[in-house]
């Protein structure tokens, strides 16, 4: 049974329709991604853990041949989480902050 205080908001399913790792522990509740036309774009997932942990999901999308490369990240709490996309300064971090419903102090 899930901890109350994780958010039932359903998460989208993984960009790539296979079973996103994260989800085995954490609830989706955020997520962004970069302009169209990116270069290299890049998803990020915010998932929250029974614990009150913070998990961002980065995958940067490398082509239809070679896939995506993903990266996991955990934090300890909100404060610790706003720290970590403080220091990143873009519109994406924002953006994920934002549809969590955690860009209000």
């Amino acid at each position: 049974m899930p901890h109350p205080s994780v958010p039932r908001r359903p998460g989208p399913p993984p960009p790539t329709g296979l079973t996103d790792p994260v989800s085995l522990f954490a609830v989706p509740i955020g997520r962004a991604a970069s302009s169209p036309g990116e270069a290299l774009p890049v998803i990020q997932t915010l998932y929250r853990t029974p614990d009150d942990r913070f998990v961002i999901r980065t995958c940067l999308h490398l082509g239809p041949e070679r896939g995506q490369a993903c990266d996991v990240m955990v934090y300890d709490d909100e404060d610790a989480l706003r720290e970590a996309l403080s220091a990143g300064g873009d519109g994406i971090d924002e953006a994920l902050l934002a549809a969590a419903g955690l860009d209000r102090p």
